[in-house]
């Protein structure tokens, strides 16, 4: 498939219809809900799971058919974040398509997917409810045990809820049980670095009981200390969140870039100083460009940072060009909220582009191997699935919907 694109005014009205609570019907449900009650939005607010959200949008949607200025960004959700990152670490296409990473024809939840499927197995639907079954996947593909326990019991429904996991995400959840054997009983904190320098520094902590006196009676109290732990839980929740904060931080330097930027790399390429100069902005680059040879991802970070005098750090223009032929036309300012992406109307289809390009990247880099030797302090290699995956999700219709 190839990807859907909107004019400003259909993202509003999309908009509209996603505060409503329709953001999980494909594109053109949406456009024709919008159409069929274009004449009674303002009745229709008290219906909305988002009330404040779809007057706003009504109200930025009568201004730009007015001719006014709209300063009302809409707003765009990724689909399973969480899943997302994972399926794009691993290869993992069934997985992806559960969350709209890869196309699969239609909008998919793959909260919902999960559910009808134990429905499937099970015959009975009166035995769960789809939220449980989303704070299941949510919390599971973190490294709970608990919560999916607390949920579904111990018993049959439980080795449903697992069957159903290994079968629509294979990858992302034998990727849960890897990052649970890996724990290191005896460290004190669990560090990597990302591919744009930002420094992740994780303490174990455990907790400690110690007993105090008070008017002759003894009380229990618990403190956190930094020290060792035999088994932890946190390296899934923790590499995906840092992930997360990665993919924001280069939405925002892609979509925000500095156009000087960008003529004067274009220019130093031209006629760059052989003699390079010992400065921040080189040492920034020389350290960028190790981190992308090392992952395979390259920051936006470090057109920031390139001069004539610094080219020479890097053995390649080609990874530079292609960065840069890969923003936007136009610069734009995105506000962000986790993994909820919010532009003016006008920007919609550039913002999904970037969005398919974080995740085609990480899908296409080395970065599971790269944290994990981090973390273990120790070279490690991990394949892909499926290596060429990436090539899709470029085309990626609801991974931001």
């Amino acid at each position: 498939m190839t990807l859907q694109r909107f004019s400003g005014k259909q993202y509003l009205q999309i908009d509209i219809a996603n505060n409503f609570g329709l953001d999980k019907e494909d594109w053109n449900t949406r456009l024709h809900w919008f159409q069929q009650h274009k004449h009674k939005l303002l009745e229709m607010v008290p219906e909305a799971e988002d009330p404040a959200l779809m007057y706003a949008g009504i109200l930025a949607y009568e201004k730009m058919k007015a001719g006014e200025p709209v300063s009302y960004p809409v707003s765009l959700d990724a689909t399973a974040s969480g899943m997302q990152i994972l399926a794009c670490l691993t290869g993992d296409r069934t997985g992806a398509m559960q969350c709209n990473v890869v196309d699969s024809g239609k909008r998919e939840d793959a909260y919902t997917n999960v559910y009808n499927h134990m429905c499937n197995i099970t015959g009975d639907s009166s035995k769960i409810v789809r939220s449980d079954a989303k704070a299941a996947v949510m919390t599971s593909l973190y490294g709970s045990e608990a919560q999916p326990k607390r949920v579904f019991g111990e018993g049959a429904l439980l080795r449903v809820f697992h069957e159903t996991m290994e079968t629509l995400a294979p990858y992302v959840w034998e990727l849960n049980q890897v990052f649970l054997d890996m724990w290191q009983p005896d460290a004190y904190s669990n560090d990597w670095v990302l591919p744009d320098g930002f420094e992740v520094k994780i303490k174990v902590m455990d907790k400690v009981k110690e007993t105090v006196h008070f008017l002759n009676e003894p009380f229990e109290v618990f403190t956190k200390v930094n020290q060792p732990i035999e088994k932890g839980r946190s390296l899934s929740a923790n590499v995906t969140h840092s992930l997360d904060g990665l993919i924001v931080r280069e939405m925002i330097r892609r979509c925000d870039y500095n156009p000087k930027d960008i003529t004067r790399i274009l220019s130093a390429m031209k006629d760059p100083i052989i003699d390079q100069k010992d400065n921040d902005h080189s040492k920034m680059v020389d350290k960028l460009w190790r981190l992308y040879k090392e992952s395979g991802f390259l920051s936006a970070r470090i057109l920031q940072h390139l001069r004539a005098d610094n080219l020479s750090l890097i053995d390649s223009y080609v990874p530079i060009k292609e960065l840069i032929e890969s923003l936007p036309e136009k610069p734009f300012k995105v506000a962000t909220v986790h993994d909820c992406f919010r532009v003016l109307a006008p920007y919609g289809n550039d913002l999904r582009i970037q969005y398919n390009i974080q995740l085609a990247s990480i899908a296409k880099s080395d970065l599971l191997s790269f944290i994990i030797s981090q973390i273990l302090g120790r070279t490690v290699s991990i394949g892909k699935a499926d290596p060429n995956m990436w090539k899709d999700v470029l085309n990626s219709n609801y991974a931001l919907s």
